[in-house]
Order: structure tokens, then C-alpha cells, then sequence
């Protein structure tokens, strides 16, 4: 930079008149450094703009990787769900034979309850019978007590 400092220098003594050296120097000084300055700022732009594009390439991949992550997920849970309505069809078939086993116990009630009735009936009717049966035995005892 000093050279381009002393470039400028000798360049503008030569095209103009130097009232005052002093003053052509800071004046150098103060245009070089400024464009010292810029120069560095132009880069330290220049590399932050490409960091800049790196993090939002970095970012988009990143939400790339976590849009497949719920898209996993997202089949993960329809996986569940089929499974879920394959357990609920199961739960279902399962309802019905207990439904169906139910309706035969029912009619296994009614059926012993018919027969119950009929045994009732026969039983009472053994039973009239029998006390019919005594009585005529009975009685016949007694008419025989009496006659002899």
C-alpha cells in the first residue's frame, strides 16, 4: 500500500500545483487507507454473503431432512391407523360370536326352562298319581279290615 500511497503522491504533484506537501500527503494517506478500507469490507461482504448462502443452503437441507422425517412419521402413524382398523375389524368379529354365542346360551335357557316345565308337570302328575294310588290302596286296606 505504501506504493500506491507514493503512485498518488508523485501522480498529483505532477498534475497539479502543491501549495502544501504536508497536506497532499494526508490527503494520500487518508485515500489509500479509505481504500484499504473498502477493500476489506468489500471481502469481509463478499465472505459473509457466501456464508450467508452456505447457512441458508445448510437451513434448506435441514428442513429437507425434517420434511422426510415427518413424512416417515406421517406413514408411521397411517401404519398405526391400519393396524388400529384391523384390530377394531378383529374386535368386531369377536363381538359377534359372543353375540352369536349369547343367542345360543339364551335359547339353551329356554329350552331347559321348557324342559323343567315338562318335568314339573310329569312330576306332579307321577305325583297326583301315586297319592291317587295310595289312597285307593289305602282305602282298599281298609275295606278289607272292615269286611273280614
Amino acid at each position: 500500500m505504501e506504493d500506491l500511497a507514493d503512485i498518488l503522491e508523485q501522480e498529483l504533484e505532477r498534475a497539479f500545483e502543491v501549495k502544501d506537501r504536508k497536506s497532499l500527503s494526508r490527503y494520500v494517506k487518508l485515500l489509500t487507507n479509505n481504500i484499504i478500507i473498502k477493500n476489506h469490507y468489500e471481502r469481509q461482504l463478499v465472505e459473509m454473503k457466501s456464508e450467508i448462502r452456505l447457512l441458508a443452503e445448510t437451513m434448506k437441507e435441514g428442513f429437507r431432512q425434517i420434511e422426510k422425517r415427518f413424512e416417515a412419521i406421517d406413514k408411521r402413524f397411517e401404519a398405526v391407523d391400519k393396524r388400529f382398523e384391523a384390530v377394531d375389524k378383529r374386535f368386531e368379529a369377536v363381538d359377534k360370536r359372543f353375540e352369536a354365542v349369547d343367542k345360543r346360551f339364551e335359547e339353551m335357557y329356554r329350552y331347559m326352562d321348557k324342559r323343567f316345565e315338562d318335568m314339573n308337570r310329569r312330576f306332579n302328575m307321577m305325583f297326583a298319581f301315586m297319592n291317587i294310588g295310595f289312597g285307593i290302596i289305602i282305602l282298599i286296606t281298609i275295606l278289607f279290615k272292615f269286611m273280614q
